[in-house]
C-alpha cells in the first residue's frame, strides 16, 4: 500500500516537521511468506536513526500480541527499532499497543513513538521557536499574501498551497517560520493549523521588513526577445510608473527561473556583459512575480524590496513615495 506510505510521510512532516522517505527493505524477500503476506516492509531514517516500518497490506487488524511476535521475529535480522503502520486501529488495539510499548502510526489519527519521547519534544521546540535570520522565499510569499489580502477567518496551509501554487509541505514550513517570529497568530482548529493576523498591515510590514529579502536572485542583460511569454515591468521601469522617477533607457522585467528557462528554450538568447541599444534587463526572481502583479507591474512591496539599499538618491526618493502611496 504505497498510498499508506505516502500518508505516513506526509503525516510526520505536517505534525512533527520530520522529513522522511520510506524505501522498500532489501531483505523483505528473505522473510517468511506469512510476514510478506501481511506487511510491506520499508526502511527509513527518523532523527538520524534507522527504522523498519511494517506497513499493513490491507485494512484487517492484527492483535497487538501477534504484532509483538512479528516484531521479535523481524529483529532477528533487523537490529534497530520497528514501527507498525496501519490505516485504522480500534481504540482497544491502540491502547494495547501503547501498553506493550509498540511504536505505531495511524496517519491522520494518532502516533506513538516511545523511543523518541524526549528527542521529538526537543525537535519540535527547535523547529518552531528558533526565529530565522531571513525568511525563505516561500515564507516571504505568505507574508506578502497576508499584506495584500488575508481572509478575516484566517487561512490554512492547504488553502495557501492551492492559491499560491506551492506544496502543502512548503506552506507548513512557512507557517513554522512565521510562528517562530511571533509576527502572526498560528493556532490549531479542527486539526488544521490556521494563520491569522488582525492588526494593522503597515505594522506587520514594519516588523517583518528586517526579515524580508530581495526577490531578485540574478539580473541579466539581453536583447529584446521576440516572445509571447509574459514580461512584467520591474526595477526602475516599474518604479517609474508608481512615482515621478524617469523611465530608464533600458527597460527591466521580472520573471521566475521557470519562465526564464522557457524563454531560453524558445529563443537563442545571448547574455550581454553590458547594455546595448535595444537591450533589456531581466530580473530572475526567487518567487513568481505574477503572484502579486499590480497595475501591470510587479507588486509595490516586492518592488521596494528589490531596490532597497540603493545608493541612488533619485531611487530612494521614489521608493519613499511608493510606500507613502501604498493603500495600507
Amino acid at each position: 500500500m504505497r498510498d499508506l506510505a505516502r500518508k505516513f510521510e506526509k503525516y510526520l512532516f505536517e505534525n512533527l516537521g520530520l522529513s522522511t522517505h520510506l524505501t522498500p527493505w532489501s531483505k523483505q524477500k528473505s522473510l517468511p511468506y506469512f510476514l510478506r503476506d501481511l506487511y510491506t516492509m520499508y526502511e527509513c531514517q527518523l532523527l538520524s536513526q534507522p527504522w523498519l516500518v511494517m506497513s499493513a497490506r490491507d485494512g484487517e487488524e492484527v492483535t497487538p500480541a501477534t504484532i509483538r511476535k512479528h516484531i521479535e521475529q523481524l529483529q532477528k535480522t533487523w537490529a534497530h527499532e520497528v514501527l507498525y503502520l496501519h490505516p485504522t486501529l480500534s481504540s482497544y488495539n491502540r491502547k494495547r499497543l501503547i501498553e506493550q510499548k509498540i511504536s505505531f502510526v495511524v496517519p491522520g489519527n494518532q502516533m506513538y513513538l516511545p523511543m523518541f519521547g524526549v528527542d521529538l519534544r526537543e525537535h519540535i521546540r527547535n523547529a518552531r521557536t528558533v526565529s530565522p535570520k531571513k525568511f525563505s522565499p516561500a515564507t516571504q510569499v505568505v507574508l506578502l499574501s497576508i499584506l495584500y489580502n488575508l481572509p478575516r477567518d484566517g487561512v490554512n496551509p492547504a488553502q495557501l498551497a492551492e492559491k499560491l501554487s506551492y506544496t502543502r509541505m512548503t506552506m507548513t514550513r512557512a507557517f513554522d517560520e512565521i510562528e517562530a517570529t511571533g509576527l502572526a497568530d498560528v493556532c490549531m482548529e479542527s486539526r488544521e493549523r490556521v494563520l491569522r493576523y488582525e492588526g494593522e498591515r503597515n505594522h506587520l510590514w514594519e516588523k517583518s521588513l528586517e526579515l524580508m529579502r530581495t526577490p531578485v536572485s540574478k539580473r541579466i542583460q539581453v536583447l529584446m526577445p521576440h516572445t509571447n511569454l509574459p514580461l512584467i515591468p520591474a526595477g526602475e521601469s516599474a518604479l517609474a510608473r508608481h512615482s515621478m522617477l524617469a523611465e530608464p533607457p533600458n527597460p527591466a522585467y521580472a520573471m521566475s527561473s521557470e519562465t526564464w528557462k522557457a524563454m531560453q528554450q524558445a529563443e537563442d538568447l545571448r547574455e550581454l556583459k553590458i547594455h546595448e541599444p535595444g537591450s533589456i534587463e531581466i530580473e530572475i526572481w526567487k518567487y513568481p512575480p505574477e503572484l502579486f502583479v499590480r497595475n501591470g507591474t510587479v507588486d509595490p512591496l516586492s518592488l521596494y524590496l528589490s531596490l532597497k539599499g540603493t545608493t541612488d538618491e533619485r531611487v530612494e526618493i521614489a521608493l519613499d513615495e511608493l510606500l507613502e502611496k501604498f493603500p495600507w
